[in-house]
């Protein structure tokens, strides 16, 4: 846990359904079964209608931890960058400033048409369209975490990028070690036994991770 340097101010919004989706969030992350076709449909028209406020709502707090984390989060490898969730695109640029080229990716049309991210794939995040070890970097931003599919598309020396930009009251928010515990469980039996590690901190009023393999 590295130490806060950019406070939290006053006014930082209460979610009033934070807790039913944390409790979602956190069931996918440890079974990713639970994710189907119904929850699909029903994210997509959510945010087909967030998406007409998301920037005006949103977007003056969500680059917040994501900025702190990716300026000391690192060292970051070279490579491409998979962001899952981009809607918007919002923080695309951000992920840009370390790694060139992203591919960013949302379930909902009406936010992947917004953004004017180079590289963008309407795209369930259960069924990444990436290739087996193709990313230097997979970020995750208040979205689900799909573990098999990050570990799937992740380089063996990649990292993992998770942001709550409401910490611990941000909808999807499931705690560092739960993701973690996720991605360990991910991992091909039959590989190298190997661990997690993970540099996180406090930002503004949200909270990051940098997660990434260990020996």
């Amino acid at each position: 846990m590295l130490d806060r340097v950019v406070p939290a101010k006053p006014g930082k919004p209460v979610r009033p359904e934070a807790a039913a989706v944390q409790a979602r969030s956190r069931a996918i992350a440890e079974d990713s079964t639970r994710w189907s076709a119904d929850l699909a449909r029903q994210t997509t028209e959510e945010f087909t209608e967030l998406a007409l406020v998301w920037d005006d709502s949103r977007g003056h707090y969500r680059p917040i931890p994501l900025t702190d984390a990716l300026e000391r989060g690192g060292p970051f490898p070279a490579g491409l960058a998979v962001e899952v969730g981009c809607g918007t695109g919002l923080l695309t640029q951000l992920i840009a400033r370390v790694w060139p080229r992203v591919v960013s990716i949302d379930l909902t049309w009406e936010m992947v048409r917004r953004s004017d991210a180079p590289w963008r794939l309407n795209a369930d995040a259960a069924r990444l369209p990436i290739a087996h070890g193709a990313a230097a970097a997979v970020v995750l931003a208040d979205v689900p975490l799909f573990a098999e599919e990050v570990v799937r598309v992740l380089a063996p020396d990649g990292v993992v990028v998770w942001s709550n930009a409401l910490g611990a009251g941000s909808p999807h928010h499931v705690p560092v070690e739960v993701v973690a515990g996720a991605l360990m469980r991910a991992q091909d039996p039959s590989g190298p036994d190997v661990g997690w590690s993970a540099v996180t901190a406090e930002a503004g009023w949200g909270l990051w991770a940098v997660l990434r393999r260990e020996a």
